[in-house]
């Protein structure tokens, strides 16, 4: 059904879509069905290369969902 729903959108497009739109709908689709693959796909799509980049991701995730952001624990140095 994702891909359907992806395929449709691009047809609405017209007969050339980028591969960076095709991205950002497959994007869209991921948050709404399953927000760990959503995570895993826009680390990759997205270049993450930090875990900074992640928790950022998971906010604006958390945001939408009208959850509260838990503040950021500090660091515990052994």
């Amino acid at each position: 059904a994702l891909a359907l729903r992806i395929e449709e959108s691009a047809r609405l497009q017209g007969s050339e879509v980028s591969s960076a739109n095709l991205g950002l709908a497959v994007l869209e689709e991921l948050r709404t069905l399953d927000e760990v693959a959503y995570l895993r796909f826009a680390s990759v799509y997205r270049s993450f290369d930090s875990l900074a980049d992640f928790e950022a991701e998971i906010s604006m995730l958390r945001v939408e969902r009208g959850e509260t952001v838990p503040e950021p624990q500090p660091r515990i140095r052994s």
